[in-house]
């Protein structure tokens, strides 16, 4: 005999057993409330647009989440496999660094109220500089994922008011260099008047341009074209189109531009 399979005892004493209807009844009541209990924890576990230095999947792995600032029509994300390059298209005045008509591009979406953007800048950004932009080996541009706030849209509104000054960079530094608290209220409109004025630039036609809001609906469609190509979380860096989430370590950079530059 099959020791795994046991005989069934003799039943003694009287028929406790409940009717069939009730027992299958009962069996699908608990069915629903575990089933709605999994659903609830898998809404509570969907990945949301937040500054964390590395998200749970890679940019091209995972659609992002609306930010409360981009646009009601902003087109939902088309993330490609990972690893595979997303084509990105830039405006043609998009200010840029290094070399124009380098082999390898990179593009960092990131918001300055970030606190892993401020690491980014500071631990990884001046050794990329010093070793692929300012040798030419490399162009590098900057696009606005402003999802933190009123004051992330405020500061990128900011800095391309700069840009119109010719001081994009010089004023995406200040911001970096001097970065407060998220949500602290560093960036205001009023403190973008003082950096303004520590920048260098002329104080009245950047207050008229900030106080204009005339690159209010370009930081929304950056924003909303950073969630297009798959951005989650910020930074998020494209080498010719692979993304790269999160401030990691200066030689995981390295590697994907040297690799592209192959």
């Amino acid at each position: 005999m099959d020791n795994n399979i046991q005989e069934e005892s003799p039943k003694v004493g009287p028929d406790l057993s409940f009717p069939a209807y009730i027992i299958g009844g009962s069996i699908l009541l608990g069915a629903i409330i575990i089933t709605g209990g999994m659903l609830y924890l898998a809404r509570g576990m969907q990945p949301l647009i937040s500054s964390s230095g590395v998200n749970s999947q890679p940019a091209q792995a995972q659609a992002g989440t609306p930010s409360a600032q981009a646009p009601a029509q902003a087109p939902a994300a088309q993330p490609a496999a990972a690893g595979t390059p997303v084509k990105i298209t830039l405006k043609p005045n998009t200010p840029f660094l290094g070399n124009a008509s380098a082999k390898v591009t990179v593009v960092e979406y990131a918001d300055y109220e970030c606190p892993f953007c401020e690491q980014f800048f500071k631990t990884v950004w001046p050794e990329l500089k010093a070793k692929y932009v300012d040798t030419g080996k490399i162009k590098y541009m900057y696009q606005d994922f402003a999802f933190l706030g009123p004051d992330s849209n405020t500061a990128a509104e900011a800095s391309h008011c700069a840009a119109d000054q010719n001081k994009f960079w010089q004023y995406h530094d200040y911001l970096f260099t001097n970065q407060g608290a998220e949500g602290s209220g560093w960036a205001t409109a009023a403190h973008q008047k003082q950096f303004a004025a520590a920048v260098g630039l002329n104080t009245t036609q950047f207050n008229t341009c900030l106080d204009s809001g005339k690159y209010k609906q370009e930081v929304l469609d950056e924003t909303a074209a950073g969630k297009s190509f798959g951005v989650s979380g910020t930074p998020t860096l494209f080498v010719n189109g692979v993304a790269i989430v999160g401030a990691q370590p200066v030689a995981n950079f390295e590697q994907a531009i040297d690799a592209a530059l192959k």
